[in-house]
């Protein structure tokens, strides 16, 4: 067991070499296996592993609805106090942009509506303020542009939001993403007055939670687009068909969320008092420790490699760059909302880059989701593993038969002849036997031959090589 990071903390420290915690699957390189999704929940730091856990036992929420939520209202609370510094001195904002794909019963509307409380409570009163369900995008930028510098879109079912325009207009989301405002239009050249008083940044977080199924249909229909303007690399995505549990309700009372509720409401406080005076592009900058950003880079590099069964060499490099850039945001949003000292501690990158790594394996898995095996590849296999188990029960090295003997077994399978036909000749063409004609006893006959060495596979286990699943 991995020991506590911290004497008081309820988060564990991850260890940078994770485990095969699941098989390899299409959309990442064979021999790479991601953290999953409990270790992306340890990884939080103390006070937000607590809360989430208690969410978790008390509302019954999924975990990955949980950590969607609780990550996406820390970053509003933060950003408004912070920004922090990139591998190259430059400043960059803490805000996120995260979507959550979850199934019917995941717990997203129990974990949104929970972990919004103090977002909510502290928001009021404040008119510059807004926090925003499902909204056009001329009505966010006119928001924004009359001074809403800290806003937030957030909702526990997006449905709405990806049918709509504004989730699909990359080039303002990625503005917005890294604080930028977009440029104007030509609707608003007339407004002298709003353009004259725009702010130059503003902070804009999105925490937007779906059902699976629309946002499957949402990445059929512009996931292409997404990706080639930019925006889909920054966007946090996590889809999963975890479900939620019976919560203890009230019969389980409330402690780390409290103490959640009120870091949430004093950082939020403290943000609308500096935003008053200053800029968002000028908020005080955290800085990173030598060795947390030597880290950051052999994770950045490590990501690039998760990427590479998917992606082409160039894509790779942009989605290492931005998951890397969304762990350093992911680092000071832990660090802040910790009101942790001084610059960011390896310990804190080390949690972040589980984290960023979680999710850009399930980017992966979403954007890229595997294909359905062919159906003759199917019974090309299981016909292989059966005549490989056939001789090694009889204690055979290989296996010469007639082919006629082998196809007339297709009822035994279930199969018609052609499809009997359609599965030996895909296991001749993958080079595992050969069909051919032999003379026995002076007579013509047509052989199928195994010509691999049976012992090489364990019965019912599958385990061909990799370029043939």
């Amino acid at each position: 067991m991995i020991p506590p990071a911290y004497p008081m903390g309820g988060g564990f420290m991850p260890s940078p070499n994770f485990g095969p915690l699941s098989q390899p699957v299409g959309h990442l390189p064979a021999g790479y296996c991601p953290p999953s999704l409990p270790q992306a929940v340890s990884a939080l730091t103390p006070g937000l592993y607590r809360a989430a856990c208690e969410c978790r036992a008390i509302r019954g929420s999924s975990y990955g609805a949980v950590l969607a939520n609780v990550l996406g209202k820390v970053s509003f609370a933060v950003s408004g106090n912070f920004r922090i510094r990139d591998r190259n001195g430059r400043s960059m904002p803490l805000s996120l942009h995260i979507r959550f794909a979850g199934a019917r019963l995941s717990g997203k509307s129990e974990a949104h509506i929970r972990l919004n409380q103090p977002v909510i409570e502290a928001m009021k009163g404040w008119k510059k303020s807004r926090l925003f369900d499902n909204v056009l995008p001329p009505t966010l930028l006119r928001k924004i542009r009359s001074g809403s510098v800290l806003s937030m879109l957030s909702m526990g079912e997006g449905r709405g939001h990806l049918a709509g325009p504004l989730s699909r207009s990359f080039q303002d989301l990625s503005d917005l993403y890294d604080s930028n405002m977009p440029p104007f239009d030509r609707a608003d050249d007339d407004d002298e007055a709003l353009a004259e008083h725009a702010p130059d940044s503003a902070i804009l977080v999105t925490c937007v939670n779906v059902q699976d199924d629309k946002n499957r249909e949402w990445l059929d229909k512009y996931g292409k687009e997404a990706i080639e303007s930019g925006y889909l690399f920054r966007l946090l995505m996590m889809e999963s068909d975890e479900l939620a549990i019976e919560g203890a309700g009230d019969q389980q009372p409330e402690f780390a969320l409290l103490d959640y509720d009120h870091r949430i409401v004093e950082l939020i406080m403290s943000a609308r008092h500096k935003l008053q005076s200053t800029s968002v592009s000028k908020l005080p900058e955290i800085k990173v420790e030598p060795d947390a950003e030597q880290f950051l880079r052999q994770a950045q590099e490590r990501f690039q490699f998760m990427a590479s069964a998917a992606l082409s060499p160039r894509d790779a490099i942009v989605f290492a760059v931005r998951l890397a850039a969304n762990a350093r945001r992911i680092a000071g949003c832990m660090h802040v909302f910790e009101n942790y000292e001084g610059s960011v501690s390896p310990d804190t990158m080390i949690r972040a880059v589980t984290i960023a790594e979680y999710f850009g394996a399930c980017w992966l898995a979403t954007v890229f989701p595997p294909k359905p095996v062919p159906e003759v590849v199917q019974r090309g296999l299981r016909l292989l593993d059966s005549l490989c188990g056939s001789a090694r029960q009889a204690g055979l090295h290989t296996l010469s038969c007639l082919k006629a003997d082998v196809e007339a077994g297709a009822q035994n399978f279930g199969w018609s002849k052609a499809e009997m036909v359609e599965a030996i000749t895909w296991i001749c063409g993958q080079g595992f036997a050969q069909v051919g004609p032999r003379r026995e006893n002076g007579h013509r006959v047509i052989k199928f031959e195994l010509i691999v060495n049976p012992w090489a596979f364990t019965s019912g286990s599958h385990g061909y090589p990799p370029r043939l699943v």
